[in-house]
């Protein structure tokens, strides 16, 4: 079951899922062939017709699946499909008696590259037409209501796995822009940091080194003076150079706040009400690995479970310690991030 849900995580399902949406879709075409050669009324005339029909239609429809499929409207989708409705559509008297169930494919196409209402108006109108036209092919009344009955239910599970496919690839899309989101939310965070603290303190040091390199230019100059700045300048160097190393050893950790507004992000986009609520006083900067963990455990879960609809994510500090709660539909979960 571990390897099963990796696999759906994985971005290898978002790659395959269009190709077997093309795959699926190929199959109901080529039974159609099959039963225009073999079944009762037809004969090889009426299957060749069938068999020349589906090799110039079934390319079409495969474009519109699979642009569908990868969540893009097809370029110059209503052309294609038009031409594609005259083939299946004008062959339908020479094709035989169970050509009509061919519609299932252009019920597919029209509403994944038809817009409102014309879609709909189109899938109505070709499903009800299948059962008549079946029966002016001499089909019998119980064989053209399955006829029209396997247009409905296999145009449906068609657009199922579109739109699956569809799905899975705007779930990746939203997935990358979050991260990138992330990665600029924590880019700006670090840059307004470092702009706050060793940006004045660099600005300290460039005002110290203009005052001593005034001091040194030809003229009289007060030793005491050229001494003390001298000195200043290398205690705010040193202090300076620490800064920057405490700095650099916090950037390695992730960021506390960062972590609570992806969580809450990654909520809100599932579709989920999420509220951050943080103290006015702020969060220490860094989280260490165990509540990080548990923090992103608990958002999985969230995502996973179903119903809900609601959530907040709120932070206390108590004693110099963090307390993050995680509440959805009156369950909550306390996690302690140490000081």
């Amino acid at each position: 079951m571990g390897k099963v849900a990796e696999f759906w995580r994985s971005d290898r399902i978002v790659r395959l899922a269009p190709v077997a949406a093309v795959a699926c879709s190929s199959l109901l075409p080529l039974l159609q062939v099959t039963l225009s050669f073999s079944y009762e009324g037809n004969d090889g005339h009426n299957g060749l017709w069938s068999l020349a029909a589906t090799a110039a239609y079934l390319p079409l429809h495969l474009r519109h699946v699979w642009y569908a499929a990868r969540a893009v409207r097809p370029p110059a989708g209503r052309w294609t499909f038009t031409a594609m409705a005259v083939i299946v559509l004008g062959v339908t008297p020479l094709a035989g008696n169970m050509w009509p169930r061919a519609y299932a494919g252009l019920v597919v196409s029209a509403l994944l590259v038809l817009p409102a209402p014309w879609s709909y108006l189109v899938f109505a109108g070709l499903v009800a037409v299948a059962a008549p036209a079946a029966l002016l092919l001499d089909l019998p009344w119980q064989s053209a209501a399955w006829v029209a009955f396997s247009v409905l239910c296999g145009g449906g599970a068609l657009l199922l796995l579109v739109w699956l496919a569809a799905a899975l690839t705007r779930l990746q899309a939203a997935r990358e822009a979050l991260a990138q989101q992330a990665v600029a939310q924590e880019r700006r965070r670090i840059d307004d940091d470092l702009r706050r603290t060793l940006g004045g303190a660099l600005a300290s040091i460039a005002a110290r080194g203009d005052r001593v390199a005034a001091a040194l230019t030809p003229g009289p100059a007060d030793p005491v003076a050229l001494t003390e700045e001298l000195s200043g300048l290398a205690d705010d160097s040193r202090r300076t150079l620490a800064e920057a190393r405490r700095r650099v050893r916090g950037y390695r950790q992730p960021s506390l706040r960062a972590e609570l507004e992806t969580a809450a992000t990654l909520l809100s986009a599932a579709g989920v009400e999420t509220r951050l609520e943080l103290p006015r006083q702020g969060v220490p900067e860094t989280i260490p690995p165990h509540p990080r963990t548990a923090l992103r455990a608990a958002v999985t879960r969230l995502l996973g479970a179903e119903g809900v609809r609601a959530c907040t994510i709120s932070a206390t500090v108590e004693g110099g310690r963090v307390l993050l709660e995680v509440r959805a539909d009156d369950v909550a979960e306390t996690i302690e991030v140490p000081a």
